[in-house]
């Protein structure tokens, strides 16, 4: 899975280095054990491990007029920032707090902070219209004048992909049919046919068949014909799901079975969208290629930046870890 939008805004605040209790200033220092199974906080032997949990261990409620406020403050001047952005973290928050298999603040942030960046987003809004002084401007019936504007948002709710995979080799529809079986079967527009089974994984009916057109396919007849319900797979969710082989696999790690094949606009429900995002995180299924949430922060080992090869490489890991970090601030000052 990856985030192919065809721009986004930067942010420009630097990654400030903070070595941990114990711990000497500087990258790659951090000392640890192996990774741990995700359900809970594990013993640890050094010092530094030990003071590191007893920060960052943490299961329980966040108080909401700390998180309001740390919110407002770390991001409030950020020139995405919008305050309609603040319940919908909230709702997040919510969801992460009510799973068990979180109990690092670390994990947390990191959660928030993919969110934050992945659901930062075009919105449409209305403004004053302002003379070349900066004064509003009136009509001759002395009525203020506004226009409307698009501008890259923070939203923290789920979303759909900007350019919904415009040139991408996802972007067309295909056709799905639902099958007595329990299977389905989908037919692309070049004609290539597959099935699903409830599990989730594919195989070609049609010899030699692949995943995925150019843009600029244009559908043969055995397409045109074919009877099942056309659908599209850009990406949604708080981090984007693309692809309908992926909402296949990813419906069915949530034991789901074909419905995000059959109705993918389901991924835009929040508590769904939250699930996929947690179960790549914790898991390192589906988008997360085998990478978790316990590699990068586990004991006193903290890794903000190389956390971001969950989603999408390398792709903007400095300033989501600056993002994460903040995330982490907010959240400890907000522990109730």
């Amino acid at each position: 899975m990856a985030n192919f939008r065809s721009a986004h805004p930067g942010h420009t605040r630097k990654v400030l280095q903070h070595p941990l209790p114990g711990q000497q200033p500087g990258p790659g220092k951090a000392r640890h054990k192996p990774a741990h199974p995700v359900a809970a906080p594990v013993a640890t032997n050094s010092a530094a491990d030990v003071a590191a949990m007893a920060i960052y261990v943490w299961q329980g409620k966040f108080d909401r007029i700390k998180l309001r406020e740390g919110f407002i403050k770390e991001f409030g001047k950020d020139p995405h920032f919008d305050t309609s952005a603040i319940p919908h973290m909230e709702l997040l928050l919510g969801f992460i707090e009510s799973d068990i298999r979180i109990t690092d603040i670390r994990w947390m942030a990191y959660m928030l902070a993919t969110a934050y960046w992945e659901t930062t987003s075009l919105k449409k809004e209305t403004v004053p219209t302002l003379d070349k002084h900066g004064k509003q401007r009136m009509d001759k019936k002395g009525n203020p004048l506004v226009h409307s504007r698009q501008r890259w948002l923070m939203t923290m709710s789920p979303v759909e992909e900007v350019g919904k995979g415009a040139n991408r080799q996802y972007f067309l529809p295909v056709k799905v049919k639902s099958l007595p079986t329990g299977e389905a079967r989908v037919t692309e527009q070049d004609g290539d046919q597959f099935t699903v089974t409830a599990k989730g994984r594919e195989s070609a009916i049609t010899k030699g068949a692949k995943l995925g057109v150019p843009a600029t396919q244009k559908a043969v007849k055995s397409y045109s014909d074919d009877d099942g319900t056309e659908l599209k797979y850009y990406g949604r969710g708080y981090v984007q799901l693309t692809w309908w082989s992926n909402y296949a696999k990813a419906g069915a790690n949530l034991n789901m079975g074909l419905q995000l094949l059959l109705d993918p606009d389901m991924v835009l429900q929040p508590e769904i969208a939250y699930k996929l995002m947690a179960q790549g995180m914790l898991t390192g299924e589906g988008f997360a290629n085998g990478r978790k949430l316990e590699k990068y922060f586990h004991g006193a080992t903290t890794d903000y930046i190389k956390a971001r090869a969950m989603v999408n490489g390398t792709d903007h890991a400095i300033q989501i870890a600056t993002v994460a970090k903040d995330f982490e601030t907010i959240l400890i000052a907000a522990k109730s």
